[in-house]
């Protein structure tokens, strides 16, 4: 990349992805490997990601212990699209937590239910940028599952992160040591 900047790049990346040309990920990818730049992969998807948020659309991420559902899906983009953001997002996580830990005692694991007092949300800026949630147009998610979680959901935006995670307040436990 000595002849094109990492920024520049991503503008291009940006552009493309709203223009629909989903291959551009592909070629680029094989550029930073002709250019053996692999380790800035995760630096440039970051940038890739600032400029999406600048034109319109954020890429969120999803992280829970169980795929979603279609509703929870939606719910979630419809709340980051409007302009309430990431406060509104504590219901939609009370809901779902709570039919996960439903479900969880159901099947394998007794996970107490929550309540609605037990809704631990914690938000955590990032100062890197501000998406003005007025030119919000299209949300994106990129779910992840992972078992470690035990449940609820962790959702990260460019510029905030709600964690409602069993696992996490597991761990607030432990730090309290009740």
């Amino acid at each position: 990349m000595r002849l094109v900047s990492r920024r520049k790049l991503a503008k291009y990346a940006a552009e493309q992805i709203l223009a629909g040309n989903d291959a551009v990920l592909e070629e680029i990818a094989g550029f930073l490997i002709y250019e053996k730049h692999e380790r800035e992969v995760e630096l440039l998807a970051r940038d890739i990601e600032v400029e999406l948020a600048e034109r319109g659309m954020i890429v969120v991420t999803v992280e829970s212990a169980r795929a979603l559902d279609e509703a929870t899906k939606d719910a979630i983009k419809r709340i980051l699209s409007s302009n309430s953001g990431m406060e509104s997002l504590t219901s939609v996580e009370g809901r779902s937590a709570a039919r996960a830990s439903r479900k969880d005692a159901r099947s394998e694991a007794r996970v107490p239910e929550t309540d609605a007092s037990d809704r631990a949300t914690q938000h955590v800026e990032l100062p890197d940028m501000e998406v003005p949630s007025d030119r919000i147009d299209q949300v994106r998610l990129r779910e992840i599952i992972r078992s470690e979680l035990i449940g609820g959901v962790k959702i990260t935006t460019p510029t905030q992160v709600m964690d409602a995670t069993i696992a996490r307040k597991l761990n607030d436990l432990r730090a309290k040591k009740i």
